[in-house]
């Protein structure tokens, strides 16, 4: 497995800081693929049918404002009215993105030299297309998703910067 206590140059506190970064959300990366692929097999299991009677419920326990709510508003919109196409798109977008999250951590989590490449190509991947899915559609969701993406990116860049720079110093 990764070593956490191993980071590039530990007389480096910029380093340390960055490894630890990196790990963090590497970690967060793995637990948020976790999580996607619990969303593709609860959108599967048709529970996207179910929130807009959870959202009244919410409402009529008074944790919300009412309708007129902001986030009432943004989860009615968004879950009603999910077209089968729409359904498929999210149960394949959930399990494959959430598929190659796991697999890539789990391969940079324990030491796999050819993870950290992997793991730039495929959220490169991922930029590309929810860049392109946001032009067309929109949605905050793959904004957060893609910003997410490209910080991952860049600790993962540095992490190997970092590693090459020890590797040459010793």
């Amino acid at each position: 497995m990764h070593d956490t206590n191993n980071a590039a140059n530990p007389a480096n506190p910029a380093a340390r800081v960055t490894h630890t970064l990196f790990i963090l959300t590497i970690v967060g990366k793995g637990l948020l693929g976790l999580f996607q692929l619990a969303a593709a097999v609860g959108v599967y299991l048709g529970v996207l049918d179910y929130i807009p009677d959870m959202v009244k419920w919410v409402i009529a326990q008074g944790m919300a404002e009412g309708p007129h709510d902001v986030l009432v508003a943004f989860l009615l919109d968004m879950l009603t009215g999910v077209s089968a196409s729409q359904t498929t798109f999210y149960i394949t977008y959930f399990a494959a993105h959430g598929a190659l999250h796991v697999a890539v951590v789990a391969a940079i989590l324990w030491g796999a030299q050819w993870a950290n490449k992997a793991a730039v190509l495929v959220l490169w991947g991922f930029v590309v297309f929810q860049m392109v899915e946001w032009l067309s559609v929109g949605g905050m969701l793959l904004l957060v998703l893609t910003a997410i993406d490209l910080v991952v990116i860049f600790l993962t860049l540095a992490e190997n910067r970092a590693k090459r720079r020890a590797v040459s110093e010793a």
